[in-house]
């Protein structure tokens, strides 16, 4: 479980986050770079999967990516329906965090695992999800 310590990604977070990062958009270039040497942190006390990120490195490219990136995923449950969604965060060009959240009935959801995930491209996703 995620602590307010940075660490790197572990393997189901880096997977998750190389997952989405592999689709095409406007400055994912720059934040595939940037996902190479990542850190992160809880990022929400409501027990949901929240991790904010930290790219390490001096001199790391500047995305000009939206904010949220223009791919979100649906987070599914074992029968294959939506139960939540994953929204990434740009800030200042840098990789800020990956939020999940849950549909209104559901508990806070943990940070899936990249099979969990299907994502869908958007033309852009305008508010955050809380």
């Amino acid at each position: 479980m995620r602590t307010d310590r940075p660490t790197p990604l572990d393997v189901s977070e880096a997977a998750l986050l190389l997952d989405l990062l592999a689709h095409d958009f406007a400055g994912v270039e720059a934040l595939r770079v940037q996902a190479r040497a990542v850190e992160a942190v809880k990022g929400c006390a409501c027990g949901c999967g929240t991790i904010e990120l930290t790219p390490v490195g001096s001199e790391l490219p500047r995305s000009d990516a939206e904010s949220p990136v223009p791919v979100v995923g649906d987070v599914l449950d074992a029968a294959g329906e939506p139960v939540g969604g994953l929204l990434l965060f740009v800030e200042d060009g840098l990789l800020s965090s990956l939020e999940v959240y849950s549909e209104a009935d559901v508990d806070p959801l943990p940070l899936p695992r990249a099979d969990q995930v299907r994502w869908l491209a958007r033309a852009h996703v305008s508010d955050r999800a809380d």
